[in-house]
């Protein structure tokens, strides 16, 4: 009777003995240091039982020029992650993987945390260390430093970590596999173009929406960063029992391989001038990502303040006369918004221009463009799309949908422009079903066609979410379904 009861509302406890955790360090193969389109590997521990998730990259990271800054999104320095089992690729290593990781937290919440990641890009004062530039406490001597780089990569002082990854490390399940059934699994890791680091002339606020020498406009030296003292650590366990040992000997004797799904990328990207075609195949295509890019989006710029936050000066003072005390003014900055600041906006808030995903219409009203989707000749929806309408859609197909609740529909179209749409079963990532659209045995072909945007065209990148499964046999045979 208690078996055909929901976990919540039974009465039971299970206990596993012997088992043991332990954490181990891994340095890459290649140097400890690296910059801009460099390529670091790692070999995970063969013969262990590895909790995938628990895999974190750690290292120092600044800039080597004045001026610079790390975008906001640690992960942002990441183009591309490839697997390779025994050299064999088992995970498509598609490009723009920062980009996918920007689009995805912008509508399902932010992965990168405060204490060891690089959520927020610094204007003036490291909220790591509290230092200014080159690790010097902020005087009013030095008080017009650029934050340069070369001090913030210090020595272990300033280190970031990676800890949350997407595709195959972040998705496969079960998340803790035994190495000893594949053969050596090696992470191939490359890091992203200098460009994706905003670069600034001054540390002050703007003090008008075209003003110049200021966080906003660009530097004339292109930003460079890198990343020192680079190692990767992952959670080892260990078990007295040899249960696990005979089920995954079971399995594989009665069904002849280990089933292990993950979540596998195939990215497009294309000049879109209102019509953009691409082809998938896939046992299970889950979900479209659609993002849309100025073609401008790689040049040397300052950060672009988001829509509603501060952006120029404004300045308080606690002289008491008419006259503003120079020794005692303070620049607070303005909201875009109200000057109170509604809806959480009265703070700074940038984001890299290569990251702004942003509504780009031809005109100055919004409802004009509209956005279509045809697959395989049928429409999905069967009407065309407003950004509005499209939002919506994109909500209900996300299931851990988790945006911040202060998020304006200007703010969306300004920064966070991403659609979505979903053509599996909802919640089937969290039982391990495959339930998306089929196209082996004949490719899907896509047509992505929109109006109004803007005639000299915008950059679409397009992500198509699949599920594949990488099955495992004896004698550590895989074969990929994807």
């Amino acid at each position: 009777m208690a078996g055909v009861l929901p976990a919540n509302v039974s009465f039971f406890m299970s206990r596993l003995q012997g088992v043991s955790t332990s954490h181990y360090k891994i340095f890459p193969q290649t140097n400890q240091t690296a910059g801009a389109n460099k390529i670091i590997r790692f070999d995970l521990p063969s013969n262990s039982l590895v909790n995938l998730k628990s895999l974190r990259m750690i290292f120092s990271a600044g800039m080597t020029t004045n001026g610079g800054r790390l975008p906001n999104k640690i992960d942002s320095l990441i183009a591309r992650i490839s697997i390779f089992c025994g050299g064999v690729l088992v995970a498509n290593n598609f490009d723009n993987y920062n980009v996918l990781r920007h689009a995805k937290d912008s509508l399902m919440g932010s992965k990168c945390d405060a204490a060891t990641g690089h959520p927020e890009i610094v204007r003036k004062k490291s909220y790591h260390n509290a230092l200014g530039a080159d690790h010097q406490e902020l005087t009013a001597a030095n008080a017009a430093e650029d934050y340069r780089g070369s001090g913030n990569k210090g020595v272990g002082r300033d280190q970031f970590v990676i800890d949350y990854w997407d595709s195959f490390l972040g998705t496969l399940e079960p998340s803790i596999i035994d190495t000893g059934l594949l053969p050596q699994i090696t992470v191939e890791i490359t890091l992203a173009e200098n460009t994706v680091c905003p670069s600034v002339s001054n540390v002050a606020l703007p003090s008008n929406a075209g003003g110049t020498n200021n966080f906003c406009a660009a530097n004339g030296v292109s930003p460079v960063y890198e990343l020192t003292g680079i190692n990767m650590q992952v959670e080892v366990l260990g078990m007295a029992s040899s249960v696990l040992d005979q089920i995954v000997e079971q399995r594989i004797a009665s069904v002849g391989y280990l089933s292990l799904p993950f979540k596998n990328y195939f990215q497009f990207q294309d000049n879109h001038t209102g019509t953009t075609k691409f082809s998938i195949n896939s046992a299970s295509w889950d979900k479209m990502w659609i993002t849309y890019r100025a073609t401008t989006y790689s040049a040397n710029a300052g950060p672009h303040p988001v829509a509603g936050y501060k952006r120029a000066g404004c300045f308080a003072s606690t002289a008491t006369n008419t006259a503003i005390a120079t020794a005692t003014e303070v620049d607070i900055g303005l909201p875009s918004y109200d000057s109170g600041g509604v809806l959480d906006t009265n703070k700074e808030k940038y984001t890299s221009r290569y990251f702004r995903f942003s509504h780009l219409p031809q005109g100055a009203i919004t409802a004009e463009t509209q956005f279509a989707l045809q697959v395989n000749g049928a429409s999905i929806p069967s009407f065309k799309m407003s950004p509005v309408e499209f939002y919506a859609v994109t909500k209900n197909s996300i299931d851990s949908y988790h945006m911040n609740n202060t998020m304006t529909m200007n703010q969306y179209l300004d920064s966070y422009f991403v659609q979505c749409m979903r053509f599996a079963l909802p919640e089937s990532d969290f039982g391990r079903l495959a339930s998306g659209l089929d196209t082996r045995s004949t490719s899907a072909n896509v047509i992505l066609e929109t109006t109004g945007l803007a005639a000299a065209g915008v950059t679409v990148n397009i992500f198509a979410e699949c599920t594949s499964e990488l099955r495992v046999g004896s004698g550590r045979e895989i074969e990929i379904i994807q």
